[in-house]
């Protein structure tokens, strides 16, 4: 009623008069609640109140539009315009102090912003310096490609696309501040977990590693597995050389004299560490890698099988290199939770490698197309790893 829109309003004036703004604006609101009903000039003596309490509470722009309302109630009413000429003036003001102060803002958190970049950049560049390897001109520039300013090889030459990944994983471990072979290493082991004929036996150049790694001066390649898979009916495929594989230590001699040992293990890690896997050099106490790389594993297929030697890795802190493929592999999606659910602690979150090995009928399906590494974790037992699937099935990750 008119009575109650009085009532109200007169209340809005004595919060206004309080400079209880907000509840003059709630009490002109309560007012106006049956608008409809009522006369138009109670209803622009409503909004004028309104429009001042925004004013003084230096809400400008709702304020104009508020005045913009009254005036299409009642074009001519002067106070409004005089109001509303006032407040343009006032909002034009205030929109031209907001701009320079967003400036200044930004200006200052872009100065932040390049001196983070800049103390980032220099960290890392830091730290490709501690790393013990060293690109060739014919390599990709690392650096670059993690900017996005240099494209990955072609992927047609696999050997060098293998043997390049590896060595890119050292460099991405020191990234992450784990100095594993750094620049004063003289003598560097690498494990190669789950290893097959098809793969690395074919495709590891051992000449191409030790040109990469100058100041290393005995590199010593230990691959273990050739067990050989499961196919799609369950039924086991054994490896295509496994009665075949080379014997003893096979030796690459750089021109400089620097050497690269080679020795093939068939079996499962614990198998090989309880009977064959013994230091190449004669006299030392534990045989542990400074790197393990584990190839194309498919943990969705081999989860259990793979359980053992991980669990070994993460417990003796073994900086670990997982080398994945492109889809249809579901590796870039879901390997780096599998790890996790295995109890392992991420280091080197899943990033793409400069150096994929990409089939000759079609580039977009690769091999060496990312790497996810890790080191230390807890380990989970084995009477968990049932659960630990079906706590993966539940959220629809593919695992078996």
């Amino acid at each position: 009623s008119e009575l109650d829109l009085t009532l109200n309003l007169n209340i809005a004036m004595a919060y206004m008069k309080k400079n209880d703004f907000e509840a003059a604006i709630r009490s002109v609101e309560k007012a106006l609640g049956r608008r409809d009903a009522l006369p138009a000039h109670l209803i622009t003596k409503a909004l004028y109140r309104m429009a001042s309490a925004q004013r003084s509470m230096r809400r400008l722009d709702a304020c104009l539009a508020t005045l913009k309302d009254l005036l299409e109630v009642e074009p001519g009413h002067a106070a409004a315009k005089q109001m509303q000429q006032e407040v343009e003036r006032e909002w034009s003001k205030q929109c031209r102090k907001q701009n320079q102060n967003f400036r200044k803002l930004f200006d200052k958190m872009s100065g932040e912003d390049k001196e983070e970049e800049e103390k980032l950049r220099i960290r890392l560049a830091e730290a490709r310096e501690r790393c013990a390897v060293r690109w060739t001109s014919d390599d990709v520039d690392s650096a670059a490609f993690a900017e996005g300013n240099a494209p990955p090889c072609d992927g047609r030459d696999w050997g060098m696309a293998l043997s390049r990944t590896l060595l890119w994983s050292v460099e991405q471990l020191a990234l992450e501040g784990c100095d594993a072979v750094s620049s004063g290493v003289s003598r560097a082991t690498f494990w190669f977990v789950g290893a097959s004929s098809t793969c690395e036996l074919r495709w590891l150049k051992p000449a191409a590693l030790l040109e990469r790694l100058p100041g290393v001066q005995s590199l010593e390649l230990e691959l273990v597995g050739f067990l050989g898979e499961i196919d799609p009916d369950n039924s086991k495929v054994p490896d295509p050389k496994a009665d075949s594989l080379p014997e003893g230590i096979a030796e690459t001699t750089a021109e400089d004299g620097r050497q690269a040992l080679l020795r093939v293990t068939k079996g499962t890690l614990e198998e090989a560490l309880s009977k064959e896997l013994l230091p190449f050099t004669d006299g030392e106490a534990e045989s542990k890698p400074l790197v393990c790389f584990i190839a194309h594993p498919q943990l969705h297929r081999y989860f259990t099988e793979f359980h053992p030697a991980i669990s070994w890795l993460i417990k003796h802190r073994v900086p670990t290199i997982l080398i994945g493929a492109s889809e249809p592999d579901p590796s870039w999606k879901q390997d780096e939770v599998l790890l996790k659910a295995l109890g392992a602690d991420i280091l080197v979150s899943k990033r793409e490698s400069p150096y994929p090995m990409c089939l000759p009928d079609n580039a977009d399906v690769k091999k060496c197309s990312h790497i996810i590494g890790f080191r230390g974790g807890s380990a989970i037992e084995r009477d968990k790893l049932m659960q630990a699937k079906l706590n993966l099935l539940a959220q629809d990750y593919v695992v078996r």
